[in-house]
């Protein structure tokens, strides 16, 4: 099972770290900032998840090889340059990021034997906290918090790890979360499937919405 979880989290880091390089290209980072990004959004969620359950210092601190890793994605995402904006592949590379980061670390979770509430947090904090990270580094909202069927599918991914696992085993479990996190967020994505947004008179709001209109 190790060597599973090793490889979701290797697809898991690439993954995200194109989306954070393609966040700091929109918002106009050099080359250092476009690398601090990525990686903070590739490791983010583990180094989160490692501080609250107290295991010690954050795996990402003591394994150097996801640098290279995190690297290589800088560059292929540099080089399609804005090719990847607003790009089904680009939607679909970070639904690949938030499974294998959600399946990996539920994996370890339930190897570690926590109780279900945990579980959810290790494996959510695990997929959404790198891309949380990364919004609030470029100011922006975090897009996890939105609208977006995101984390819901993340969660449903988890939940059913959770339960299928002592039935089919670690492998198929694993196997039927990835395929149902990333299936789920892509449907959703297609057909602009997403949770409710409630707007209660904010005059602020309103008021921009005006000068948009106007203009």
């Amino acid at each position: 099972m190790e060597q599973v979880i090793r490889i979701l989290e290797y697809v898991g880091v690439f993954a995200f770290a194109v989306s954070g390089t393609i966040v700091a290209i929109q918002e106009d980072f050099d080359l250092f900032g476009i690398c601090c990004v990525a990686m903070v959004t590739a490791m983010g969620g583990g180094v989160l998840r490692d501080i609250v359950a107290d295991v010690g210092v954050p795996a990402f601190f003591q394994d150097w090889t996801t640098i290279p890793i995190i690297l290589v994605a800088v560059a292929i995402a540099t080089r399609m340059g804005n090719r990847w904006e607003f790009n089904r592949l680009f939607v679909f590379v970070d639904a690949v990021g938030l499974a294998t980061f959600v399946v990996s670390a539920g994996l370890k979770a339930i190897g570690q034997g926590y109780n279900l509430m945990l579980f959810l947090f290790a494996s959510g904090i695990t997929g959404v906290g790198g891309g949380i990270l990364r919004d609030i580094i470029v100011n922006r909202k975090p897009a996890v918090f939105q609208s977006d069927i995101y984390t819901v599918a993340g969660l449903a991914g988890a939940l059913v790890l959770w339960f299928t696992c002592p039935w089919v085993g670690t492998q198929w479990s694993a196997l039927v979360s990835l395929v149902l996190i990333v299936t789920v967020r892509m449907f959703c994505y297609l057909h602009n499937i997403n949770l409710p947004v409630f707007r209660y008179g904010n005059p602020q709001r309103e008021l921009e919405n005006q000068n948009k209109t106007s203009e």
